[in-house]
């Protein structure tokens, strides 16, 4: 059976989740809305009187961006990725329930975790990260890391891929194409000040990016360990979205938490400290990838949903070339 989700098609979805078992026939959706601002899929809250799921598809592009073209693959991906972190028993309780996957129609049912949100809206700075959150996602990264090391390989290639071009190519190419004026007004020539006329930073985007494509372990990655994939739940924090898994070296995801924690207003010091709960890794490499992540966040086309002056820019960028050494 071919199936297209639509948010405004609330009696095709009711047939297709009671066809595949999700629901009884009994059952009927009472409330259709789209669940949070994802980037890569369409995402869905569908409401039944007994209870909420979450079903999102992916289509053939970036949900955000539908210009940009995307692997359907990653459905299966992220399931896989479900699969496999969640049979580890120490960190099982932080994954949603995957109720149904349709690998035809990339469609996945999970459970709701419900309306809270996710920790995105920690990057405006007024508040700061709570101190309990910030371990639990220690926690899941060391023991997904650990329990996966040296096991089964998971390329992802197409994601893989994919999340190259726009982390380690397209924010430091000066044909790129963007006009970053249109998200900020200054932008664009901090950019050519500070990352496109940058040639040392540029051959070192080239090198860590080779790093990342050519990986074939030694650990399982969530892929894109940032606070859109962090639910704000009752039950402490979720993780979601992991479509771009791979096996690769714990750095990188290191790398990408790190930026993510100075977006938040983190302080270094306070990052040292809880970065010593995760154990032994390469800390250099590390922060390489971490400056690549906050300057590819600035000047990408990923951009997150935070507000910061172009001074303020500015001092992260510096912050970010001195975690890559230039």
């Amino acid at each position: 059976m071919k199936f297209e989700l639509k948010e405004t098609n609330i009696q095709g979805l009711e047939s297709y989740l009671q066809e595949v078992g999700v629901i009884t026939s009994e059952e009927k959706i009472i409330n259709l809305s789209k669940a949070g601002e994802g980037n890569m899929n369409l995402t869905l809250r569908a409401e039944t009187e007994r209870k909420s799921l979450i079903v999102k598809q992916a289509n053939p592009f970036v949900q955000k961006y539908p210009s940009i073209p995307a692997p359907v693959e990653r459905s299966s991906m992220e399931c896989t990725f479900f699969k496999k972190a969640g049979a580890i028993r120490s960190i099982a309780f932080c994954l949603p329930t995957l109720l149904y996957h349709d690998a035809k129609n990339h469609v996945q049912v999970m459970q709701d975790l419900g309306k809270k949100g996710d920790y995105s809206r920690f990057y405006d700075g007024e508040q700061a990260l709570p101190a309990n959150a910030v371990k639990e996602l220690v926690h899941f990264l060391r023991n997904l890391h650990e329990s996966t090391a040296n096991g089964e390989e998971l390329e992802n290639r197409k994601m893989r891929e994919l999340n190259h071009t726009h982390i380690f190519d397209l924010p430091f190419n000066p044909d790129n194409g963007l006009n970053l004026d249109e998200m900020q007004e200054g932008l664009q020539a901090l950019a050519h000040k500070l990352v496109l006329n940058n040639a040392d930073l540029r051959k070192r985007a080239t090198e860590l990016g080779e790093l990342y494509l050519s990986a074939k372990g030694p650990s399982l990655l969530h892929g894109d360990f940032f606070p859109g994939s962090w639910l704000d739940t009752e039950e402490g924090v979720k993780i979601i979205d992991p479509e771009f898994c791979f096996t690769g070296p714990v750095e990188f995801e290191l790398g990408v938490f790190k930026a993510h924690l100075i977006f938040c207003g983190m302080s270094e010091r306070g990052i040292n400290t809880i970065l010593r709960r995760y154990g032994d890794y390469d800390k250099s490499l590390s922060d390489q990838f971490a400056g690549i992540e906050i300057l590819r966040r600035l000047y990408g086309v990923a951009q997150l949903p935070m507000t910061r002056t172009v001074l303020e820019k500015e001092k992260l960028s510096l912050k970010a070339l001195k975690l890559l050494n230039l």
